[in-house]
């Protein structure tokens, strides 16, 4: 259903999605999210959060909202996550998973690592900075 995968190069974590959700799926993505961004702030100073739907399927209705949940219980102001989609369906679904998170939507992984990259750039830039 989903894997976790650090890109050490790029300081990316990458969820990859396949097949369809189930609740007791969503559960354990939120019982796994948690030390797996840890693990990558901790590895790379800040959350890049690459989340591959592409290979999966439509989530059924009742558990957009608990998926959502799962991953943004983990979440702090300053990750960055980008979404991989496959179709305008799952666009519209990605983006109500997401409301209100620093998330940006994407037909391509290449876009996603360009955008996670340039999020990265600005974040050395700040810190920097200050």
């Amino acid at each position: 259903m989903f894997k976790f995968e650090f890109d050490d190069g790029a300081g990316i974590l990458i969820v990859r999605v396949l097949g369809v959700w189930t609740m007791p799926e969503i559960e354990r993505y939120g019982r796994e999210a948690g030390s797996q961004f840890r693990s990558a702030r901790f590895k790379a100073g800040s959350l890049r959060l690459l989340v591959d739907c592409s290979g999966g399927h439509i989530c059924p209705r009742d558990l957009v909202e608990p998926l959502g949940r799962a991953g943004m219980q983990h979440s702090r102001g300053d990750d960055r996550a980008a979404m991989v989609v496959g179709s305008s369906l799952s666009k519209l679904q990605v983006k109500r998973m997401s409301e209100g998170a620093p998330a940006q939507i994407f037909n391509s992984e290449r876009e996603a690592r360009i955008w996670l990259a340039e999020m990265a750039a600005a974040g050395r830039q700040t810190a920097a900075a200050a």
